[in-house]
């Protein structure tokens, strides 16, 4: 059986500080690797820890057929520890390093004047990033324009992506728990799902996209618009007509773009009453 062999660009993140030993060829490992400049792989990452999913089948020697889910190898030798997960858009912190309980939410707060943006918010008594039975919201003037809306950050996240392939994005929803109440498959379409491609930036000291391929190869596919467009199967959202990466580049996340991607809470108000829900995304790749 075929083994990958890594001897080039090796990342090691020491007390937060990114300590990188550049090959000879000055050029990241997505550049030399051969399975991946052979037969194309896509790799995600979260500024400190990335998983590369490859269309060369390790298992058999064969490769992965175009429309066939490509093969996640999450046991690399790269930087980080731990799995990727979405940041914070805009920064490099972990957006799930911790996760309401089952008596706590994620703070909503109240649009007042109908723009989209919370202009009262819970007081969150005990500091803990999440809403609970302790906290408690000022009074305020209900009007045709009130409504709910997700704070500031709790809504949006992001990842980077890149790759030596054409691929497909998909994104499948679930819930968690019984299908009940709130937490119903039926209610979805209540969740605004919004996504795009940020091209190029700088989060929180680390520059993506100088490297990455610019024009228009980057397109939507499908209808999908809330969560319920996606629940139940993985649903195909972008499609990348070539490869991310442009050209060799000392490091990865100057080969990389960011997905980013919003939930709206648009659809429920306050006469829905109280309930609970509780759901997750998972993205994957296929090959295009």
């Amino acid at each position: 059986m075929p083994k990958r062999l890594w001897n080039r660009l090796k990342l090691i993140l020491v007390g937060g500080a990114i300590l990188t030993t550049v090959p000879p060829a000055s050029a990241s490992w997505l550049d030399s690797d051969f399975y991946c400049r052979v037969y194309g792989c896509v790799v995600v990452h979260d500024g400190f820890t990335f998983d590369v999913y490859d269309n060369y089948v390790f298992a058999t020697g064969g490769t992965v057929p175009p429309g066939g889910r490509m093969i996640p190898w999450t046991g690399n030798p790269f930087e980080g520890i731990g799995g990727v997960n979405p940041v914070i858009t805009g920064t490099r912190t972990e957006g799930f390093h911790t996760v309401p309980l089952q008596d706590q939410s994620v703070i909503l707060g109240i649009d007042t004047n109908g723009d989209g943006i919370p202009d009262r918010l819970p007081i969150d008594s005990n500091s803990n990033g999440f809403l609970d039975a302790s906290d408690r919201m000022d009074p305020f003037e209900l009007t045709l324009s009130t409504d709910l809306v997700a704070a500031d950050t709790s809504a949006q996240r992001s990842f980077y992506l890149s790759s030596r392939t054409d691929f497909y994005l998909t994104a499948e929803a679930r819930l968690i728990g019984s299908d009940t109440g709130f937490n119903a498959s039926n209610l979805l379409n209540n969740i605004d799902f919004v996504y795009d491609v940020t091209r190029r930036g700088v989060d929180d000291g680390m520059a993506f996209g100088a490297n990455a391929r610019n024009g228009n190869y980057i397109r939507r596919v499908g209808n999908v618009g809330d969560l319920s467009d996606i629940f139940g199967s993985p649903t195909r959202i972008m499609e990348f007509r070539n490869p991310i990466r442009r050209r060799d580049a000392l490091d990865l996340p100057s080969q990389s773009v960011r997905f980013d991607y919003v939930y709206g809470f648009g659809g429920y108000d306050l006469s829905m009453g109280d309930g609970h829900l509780e759901y997750e995304i998972e993205f994957d790749f296929y090959n295009r």
